[in-house]
């Protein structure tokens, strides 16, 4: 049989993964998806009267169902259609590509992080008058903008196509908290064109430009070492956390339930910070396996919120700074845990 193999980069549910196994079924197509891999491939099914290799159009339509459930696939290696592609080409591809997103995040990010907690010293008043900011926050806007955009277009891309589709996966959990760090202090920032002051009060905090250029950077980087180890993943969705979509839900939900409480902006980005997007792939490891990854995370958003309380340490100023700490402790985890795997059978199969 004649297979097309596609990259599904950024599925990481396994539920979602069935049902979008299943939706191509229902068009004919005769499939497998690897969520834990990240792949999967078409055919022609069963019923087609030929078994050839599929044409580019049919490739093309189940791209588009993919895109029902917040995924663009990869089909190719370059601009030129092949019907009987090399999986391992294409994830060659997309570690690469990945990792050149991860440089390209630092690349302006770092600059723009400088320009944060640097500008405020040098500014008059070492940032106390408002108005002294405005400069340093429009080129710290400017950096974050392209930053995001260049690093990490195809996340928001899949973040907006979940958003159309009404599915909560990964990247539209990145996507929403890139979302709530950079448009309201653009806003803000915008408003001071006509105003002597923004128009919320950043005078305590400052934009959040800093969150959303951790957020982005940290999910590329998730990105770039999954696609890197991907064939070590392959096979092992058992161990993924199924339902992982309704669970980012109820945590973007908790996060800004957080941020009304407390009154506090900052905390609730950083409590919503703390769920790293691929956690799902994340629980494929030794040390914390399935669901019980989720506890790390659940335990430290916990002890970030009540610390004021219980010890008498404010984490004010620092929340974000905290949430990006823990999340790339995370991040190495995961990696670690990927890192000890060996591949299993390399067939694509349903799980």
């Amino acid at each position: 049989m004649a297979r097309t193999h596609l990259i599904l980069d950024g599925l990481q549910d396994p539920l979602m993964a069935q049902r979008l196994s299943a939706t191509w079924s229902e068009y004919g197509f005769d499939n497998a998806v690897d969520v834990a891999g990240q792949c999967g491939w078409v055919a022609r099914g069963k019923k087609a009267e030929s078994h050839a290799a599929l044409t580019e159009t049919e490739v093309d339509r189940a791209a588009a169902i993919a895109r029902l459930f917040g995924v663009e696939v990869r089909d190719r290696v370059g601009a030129t259609f092949i019907p009987e592609n090399d999986l391992a080409a294409l994830r060659k591809q997309a570690a690469y590509e990945y990792k050149s997103r991860t440089a390209t995040a630092l690349v302006f990010g770092l600059p723009a992080l400088l320009l944060h907690y640097v500008s405020p010293i040098l500014a008059p008043g070492s940032g106390s008058i408002t108005r002294s900011m405005a400069y340093p926050w429009l080129f710290e806007f400017l950096l974050v903008g392209w930053a995001c955009l260049a690093a990490g277009w195809p996340i928001l891309w899949q973040g907006m196509l979940a958003a159309i589709g009404l599915r909560m996966t990964g990247d539209l959990l990145t996507s929403l908290i890139v979302l709530a760090a950079f448009v309201p202090s653009a806003l803000g920032l915008g408003s001071m064109a006509w105003r002597p002051l923004p128009w919320f009060d950043m005078a305590q905090t400052g934009p959040m430009f800093h969150a959303a250029m951790l957020v982005m950077f940290l999910a590329v980087l998730q990105r770039w070492l999954v696609h890197r180890l991907s064939e070590k993943l392959s096979g092992r969705a058992t161990l993924m956390m199924p339902g992982f979509g309704r669970f980012a839900f109820l945590w973007l939900v908790t996060s800004v339930v957080v941020g009304c409480v407390t009154r506090n902006w900052s905390m609730g980005l950083a409590v919503a910070m703390l769920l790293p997007p691929l956690i799902s792939l994340g629980a494929i490891n030794r040390w914390s396996p399935g669901w019980s990854m989720a506890l790390p995370v659940a335990g430290f958003a916990m002890f970030l919120v009540m610390a004021p309380r219980w010890i008498g340490r404010s984490a004010a100023g620092v929340e974000i700074e905290t949430a990006a700490g823990f999340q790339l402790v995370m991040i190495g985890v995961m990696a670690a845990g990927w890192g000890r795997l060996k591949p299993l059978n390399p067939r694509v199969e349903v799980k």
